[in-house]
């Protein structure tokens, strides 16, 4: 089976709605999730303290990828980024699953988790998937929080 239609069934079984980007080799999922450590409600998502999201989920020749956005760094204050920094790189070795990082050129901050195409099944897929919305809550209830970012 190809690692495209493996990842769709896994979404399938995890009851997501997924959209494939040919161009990007890529799932889309859109996520709404509250800023705070109270689960999302479906019928409250447009209320204040909400927040949305896309995950991508990549393939490539060897991995599976998992990412998203979190926050531009410009939108954190220069007198608070070495702090916030500093929290971004003490959550990845504090929860074994979050693994913050940086894309440079578009100078966002995102999280992502990767599974290699060997070995690929739907437990690691699973845990993977998760640790990345998992990370965008804790980053929303949890640093955001401490540093008043909005």
């Amino acid at each position: 089976m190809d690692v495209r239609r493996q990842v769709a069934d896994y979404l399938d079984l995890l009851k997501m709605k997924y959209t494939w980007i040919e161009a990007e080799s890529a799932f889309e999922l859109v996520f709404s999730e509250r800023k705070d450590e109270i689960p999302a409600s479906p019928e409250h998502v447009d209320e204040d303290g909400y927040f949305k999201y896309t995950i991508r989920i990549g393939i490539t020749e060897r991995w599976v990828q998992i990412y998203t956005d979190v926050y531009p760094l410009d939108n954190i204050p220069e007198d608070k980024r070495s702090e916030i920094l500093l929290d971004l790189l003490a959550a990845n070795r504090k929860y074994a699953e979050v693994c913050f990082d940086y894309d440079e050129p578009r100078k966002m901050i995102g999280t992502s988790q990767e599974q290699m195409i060997q070995g690929f099944n739907f437990d690691g897929f699973r845990e993977e998937f998760y640790a990345v919305p998992w990370a965008v809550k804790k980053f929303w209830s949890e640093i955001a929080k401490k540093h008043n970012l909005q």
